[in-house]
């Protein structure tokens, strides 16, 4: 059977098939392999402080809800909000191999009849029903196309995203090298983004998404959670 993916989305398949799990284990489990990746794991632990300040503002509105993980990875958040009070969560990732790590975490953890795995891709602009829709790290691995997409398909939900600004401090430009450069050098097609803060606005509002706020924290370093749900706590 024909691959459907085009050649840049089989690559970042690939690229996560073949990543996902040391990458987990080094952003949550500090396992890091090697000087260099033990300097980019001290970045990582700005992903572990997203995720806490993201179910932190999460926390109050889960209880019986269901969030939908674009780029879910090996599914921690979700059971995060699972553990939190959440009662059913989706997981989307382009990696076969992560949505199989997903599964067997979910197995674990006893919460395989709460959740749904699956392979797909944040850029076709469709999402599955949900409550609140969460993406973390996503949109830095997206093209300009894709993210528009994922923007659009937000409309009429309640969401919790993040990205990678592009601030001019020193972390994100070790990071901006060690990633971004590296990938664009040997990356063979893969590609990965950190953007102006104005890019991320302006996409939002040509998709229609104007009243969002930013969220900035030392701990999270260059990292920025992009949400709306004061839209909620107002109701």
């Amino acid at each position: 059977m024909k691959d459907p993916l085009t050649s840049q989305p089989r690559r970042m398949r690939q690229y996560w098939d073949e990543k996902i799990s040391w990458w987990a284990s080094s952003s949550y489990e500090e396992r890091p392999r090697g000087p260099v990746e033990q300097l980019m794991a001290h970045l990582r632990r700005s992903v572990h402080a997203r995720a806490v300040i993201a179910l932190e503002m999460l926390r109050p509105h889960l209880e019986g809800r269901t969030v939908v993980d674009v780029g879910c990875g090996n599914g921690h958040f979700l059971h995060c909000c699972l553990e939190a009070g959440a009662a059913r969560g989706v997981g989307i990732d382009i990696s076969p191999a992560a949505i199989e790590e997903a599964r067997q975490l979910s197995q674990r953890h006893g919460t395989a009849d709460r959740t749904e795995w699956h392979v797909g891709r944040a850029g076709d602009g469709t999402l599955p029903p949900g409550d609140f829709v969460t993406g973390f790290g996503l949109v830095d691995w997206l093209e300009r196309d894709e993210c528009m997409a994922f923007f659009k398909a937000l409309t009429g939900r309640y969401f919790v995203f993040s990205f990678s600004e592009m601030d001019g401090s020193f972390d994100e430009w070790v990071h901006y090298f060690y990633l971004i450069k590296r990938l664009e050098w040997f990356g063979n097609g893969v590609r990965a983004y950190h953007h102006p803060r104005k890019t991320i606005l302006g996409r939002l509002k040509r998709a229609g998404l104007r009243d969002v706020r930013i969220v900035e924290r030392p701990e999270m370093r260059f990292g920025r959670l992009v949400h709306n749900l004061h839209l909620l706590e107002e109701q």
